[in-house]
């Protein structure tokens, strides 16, 4: 039996790193209530390491050879950092020895979901295939009390969709049917929402109307849970299928939306930006930036990209926090792309930060796909900003910078008729457009469905397959 007594500034990260174990362990093994409410002197029981793995159905046992990495060795069998390190209980997937037996898991199967904003950890807003047709509303849920909020980004996954609206709680609505399967949270976030708008909830229908109130954080689906942040509150992780709570914890204050990979979170907070482990909600590093972080983080390449409202772009090492350069951008979320990240009109070099093009004209988080960027109404190279096309009858140096993703060969944008559009990508022609009831907030294909949240505080489901 072996105790550790914890020294200053440590965490259970930190520890879990030093004797090869993983925060999950220590919790268990000490009874912790609260990863991250550990204090210097206390004394940590550190579990023995558990017995030599066996292979799962499908997996096998893979002895580690000199030079050797979990990265490595993912590539090879063809699965994941994530997968290994969670089959053999890692902290950190550069915890590999020669003469270790790890367990191989079998290959992950693809699937159509949008497991979280933007829906890869780079921000690039690339979703799966909508037909050319016009889509037609199945149906909508709003909110309890629709006034106090903008509704988050909905997120889908395991035929439920999952979104905050209005009236700041967050939902689990079955795809099909919009019928609620749980909901959570609502009682932080009320607590520093305005309880009405003077014009009344008809306020909702103007997009300048809609912009005086906060709007949720965009929750994240990983690994069969649900993670969120509420303005004011905690972050918390529920079951995705269930809505049972599995914990909650509060490593900073006006925390953004999670961004998950390879077992960690990442969010912006109101001091800059930090990480948290995604299966206890440990604190892994906290970063102090120049400023609050209230757009959603980018990840690519082993950096963590985050904009402050100051009008820098940080790029930092995601295993530690550290800061590896910064420069001067402007106030919206980052896209990593290949060797650069985008920030609203500028390109930058990922691993130096210097300029790389600008276009003043171009506003937003822009969707990107191989080489091409896109802005609602307009394409530029990915690595000289030059035009590629333009949509048919929009005037570029005008337009506003609504939601926008690609899917398939669509480019679907929210224009601010309000209207549901979607432009060739390929021709720049329009194929549809269908009317909305109010502006759009955001949106995410899955399954055969669009879903939008709009600024009244709803969310509304479109059918993307002809009707039964």
């Amino acid at each position: 039996m072996v105790f550790y007594f914890v020294q200053p500034g440590e965490t259970l990260f930190a520890i879990a790193r030093r004797y090869r174990t993983t925060v999950h362990a220590l919790v268990t093994a000490n009874r912790l209530k609260d990863p991250n409410a550990i204090s210097p002197g206390q004394a940590l029981l550190i579990p023995r390491p558990g017995p030599r793995p066996s292979p799962p159905p499908g997996g096998l046992v893979h002895r580690v050879r000199a030079g050797e990495t979990a990265i490595a060795l993912a590539a090879r069998y063809g699965t994941t950092v994530k997968a290994i390190m969670l089959a053999n209980q890692l902290a950190h997937p550069e915890f590999v020895e020669p003469g270790q037996r790890l367990v191989i898991p079998e290959p992950p199967e693809p699937g159509p979901d949008w497991p979280m904003l933007g829906r890869l950890p780079s921000r690039a807003s690339v979703g799966p295939a909508t037909p050319a047709a016009p889509p037609g509303q199945r149906w909508i849920r709003r909110a309890a009390e629709p006034a106090g909020f903008r509704p988050s980004s909905p997120v889908t996954r395991y035929g439920l969709v999952f979104a905050g609206l209005g009236d700041g709680v967050y939902y689990a609505l079955d795809q099909r049917t919009g019928r609620v399967r749980w909901k959570a949270g609502g009682h932080a976030a009320r607590r520093v929402a305005p309880t009405a708008h003077p014009a009344g909830p008809a306020a909702y229908a103007g997009a300048q109307a809609a912009r005086e109130y906060p709007e949720l954080p965009a929750p994240t689906v990983y690994d069969g849970l649900v993670y969120f942040c509420e303005p004011g509150g905690p972050m918390r992780a529920v079951d995705a299928r269930t809505g049972a709570a599995v914990w909650q914890v509060a490593p900073g204050e006006g925390l953004g939306s999670p961004l998950a990979a390879d077992g960690i979170l990442y969010c912006g907070s109101a001091g800059g930006a930090l990480a948290v482990e995604a299966k206890t909600g440990a604190l892994v590093w906290n970063a102090s930036l120049d400023g609050p972080v209230t757009q959603p983080v980018a990840l690519g390449d082993g950096r963590l990209y985050a904009v402050t409202d100051a009008g820098t772009l940080w790029a930092l090492d995601a295993l530690t926090g550290a800061a590896l350069w910064q420069a001067e951008a402007d106030p919206c979320a980052p896209v990593f792309a290949e060797l650069l990240v985008v920030v609203g009109g500028k390109a930058f070099d990922a691993l130096t930060g210097e300029a790389v093009w600008r276009r003043p004209d171009l506003r937003g988080a822009p969707a990107v796909r191989g080489e091409a960027v896109c802005y609602p109404g307009v394409w530029v190279d990915l690595f000289t900003g030059e035009d590629l096309g333009k949509a048919e009858g929009v005037p570029v140096d005008s337009r506003a910078a609504g939601p926008h993703l690609l899917a398939g060969d669509l480019h679907l944008w929210a224009t601010p008729e309000p209207a549901l559009a979607a432009w060739d990508g390929a021709q720049g022609s329009l194929c549809w457009s269908v009317p909305l009831q109010a502006p759009a907030v955001a949106m995410a294909p899955a399954d055969g469905y669009l879903f939008v949240t709009l600024a009244d505080g709803s969310l509304a489901a479109y059918s993307t397959v002809a009707a039964e």
